[in-house]
């Protein structure tokens, strides 16, 4: 699928699941609250495009040759997701290759995302400071590690 083609798709496809249509922000990702927290959304490469869907677990933060080394633990313990020091941000991400996209396979990267996030970002803050922003990011509908399915379970738009 060609990147603008899913680009377009994924636009549609949050629409779908969150009811509003999420506009790009200065760096181009698709900011999206799904399930009570807010996740970001990017399309990446020219050939063979994949998606990108990240949280930013906590900002705000520099980085020390120990918060490199514990990244480097969590990483070891992470299944289809990664967190990486990026800009002053600990990011956590997965990725869905462009043709895999679907809403039960979005549903699915944000909860990993989620997950990791929940599990990880207190660990970090308590060890090496900075801001909790996929923490701030919740709403009151929001459960630690789940996200409902609603619409997501559907498998295709």
């Amino acid at each position: 699928m060609r990147p603008d083609v899913t680009y377009v798709y994924v636009r549609d496809l949050l629409e779908r699941l969150t009811g509003e249509r999420p506009d790009p922000d200065g760096d181009g990702d698709l900011p999206v609250q799904f399930g009570g927290a807010q996740f970001f959304v990017r399309v990446v490469g020219v050939v063979d495009p994949w998606v990108q869907v990240f949280s930013v677990a906590v900002a705000d933060l520099e980085p020390t040759p120990g918060l490199m080394v514990r990244l480097n633990e969590i990483n070891a313990e992470l299944k289809f997701a990664r967190a990486f020091h990026v800009s002053g941000q600990v990011l956590i991400e997965t990725e869905i290759w462009s043709d895999d996209v679907n809403p039960a396979n979005f549903h699915h990267a944000c909860s990993n995302v989620a997950w990791a996030t929940d599990a990880y970002a207190t660990g970090i803050l308590s060890a090496f400071g900075g801001r909790p922003q996929f923490e701030e990011s919740k709403t009151e509908d929001y459960q630690q590690g789940t996200l409902p399915m609603g619409v997501a379970a559907e498998p295709y738009l």
